[in-house]
């Protein structure tokens, strides 16, 4: 050190020293900083640690991509306790329970009533009927049909004519309020519950002109004047409806009520199953959210950082080490996450990629800075 001495009694600069690995060299200011030995040990532990940040990153947001893809396929992010309010409008989300019939579903032709969500009208006619099995000549026979037959096409028509056109059209009639979970049901998804099951209505109310056109017979109407040799052109008017009983919706709520979401085909579904049923059990195919997702990414960010801090061959005094270590951490992270949002949400890959450039600034910004004197 005798030569620096010298140098600085005539006021020149003292040349540059090379200081062996251990040893100390001389900082302006004529304070002595030890340069700490270079270890392959804590670069090679450095490596190690950022390889299993990105490693556990990338899982992660792999996971939730492939989740929000399967989300925006359906409509959106599913909400699975969701109530009744501002906070749910416009959102889409899964509700069960067994509806409430505010209003009754009503046939105002026959004046039948129904407390379910659908009341379904069936109209048959006795009528002809051609069976024709393989090559034998066809054979005719009389039964209840729901639709006109035409017979102009039977083989031979001579004898087995039909009336034709029905005087009353087989018809649904859906519920005017019902309510789910709190929430009202639009017509799509009432039509949409399956399975009906036979109703005997009340004729109490049976407007006088069909009263005297038809007779109650075990729970439907009929025009036959014997119900048990019914002939040609008779009618029969019976119901069903949709039992009330516990069902499972997802639909998107708008003003109040549940409609069918658009997934990305541009296509209205309408999904109503049967019994109260969980997300996964509507929705088989969709992928499990990465679970603890933040907690993984708060993981990685702290094994970057240390593998950083050990590349970087510790930290100095001041504590502008630990933040360039930190800044350097976040930029592969952020750059791996944003090329594997890219294609699924666009614009959280954009701001991840911003994020990487700015903390890739900020880094190189800070390590050119020269340390703080004490």
């Amino acid at each position: 050190m005798r030569a620096v001495a010298r140098w600085a009694k005539v006021g020149a600069a003292a040349p540059p020293l090379r200081a062996r690995r251990g040893t100390s060299v001389p900082h302006a200011g004529g304070r002595m900083i030890a340069r700490k030995p270079f270890s392959w040990g804590a670069r090679i532990a450095g490596c190690v640690l950022l390889a299993l940040a990105l490693l556990l990153l990338a899982a992660t947001e792999r996971g939730a991509r492939a989740r929000a893809a399967a989300e925006d396929a359906i409509g959106g992010a599913v909400l699975t306790d969701a109530e009744p309010g501002p906070g749910a409008e416009g959102g889409l989300v899964l509700v069960g329970g067994t509806p409430e019939v505010v209003s009754l579903a009503t046939d105002l032709q026959f004046a039948v009533t129904a407390k379910a969500p659908v009341l379904l009208r069936k109209v048959e006619m006795f009528q002809w009927r051609e069976l024709a099995y393989g090559g034998a000549p066809p054979s005719y026979e009389l039964d209840w049909v729901d639709h006109p037959v035409d017979s102009a096409h039977f083989a031979r028509p001579a004898g087995h004519e039909n009336p034709g056109a029905f005087p009353f059209a087989a018809a649904r009639f859906v519920a005017p309020s019902v309510r789910l979970g709190g929430f009202a049901l639009s017509e799509a998804l009432l039509q949409a519950i399956p399975g009906y099951e036979p109703y005997a209505p009340g004729f109490s109310q049976l407007p006088p002109n069909l009263a005297a056109s038809f007779q109650a017979v075990d729970g439907a109407l009929v025009t036959s004047a014997d119900p048990a040799a019914p002939r040609l052109g008779d009618l029969r008017v019976s119901w069903a409806v949709v039992p009330l009983q516990p069902i499972t919706v997802i639909a998107r709520v708008q003003n109040g009520a549940l409609v069918p979401a658009v997934g990305s085909d541009g296509e209205a579904h309408a999904r109503v199953q049967l019994g109260e049923r969980s997300l996964t059990d509507m929705l088989p195919s969709l992928p499990d959210a990465p679970r603890y997702a933040w907690a993984r990414r708060a993981l990685a960010l702290l094994l970057a950082w240390g593998g950083a801090m050990l590349l970087l061959g510790g930290g100095r005094r001041g504590g502008r080490d630990e933040i360039a270590a930190l800044l350097l951490a976040a930029v592969p992270l952020a750059a791996v996450a944003g090329a594997l949002w890219l294609g699924t949400r666009d614009a959280i890959a954009v701001a991840l990629f911003v994020l990487a450039a700015l903390a890739s600034a900020a880094a190189m910004l800070r390590l050119k800075r020269p340390p703080a004197r004490p």
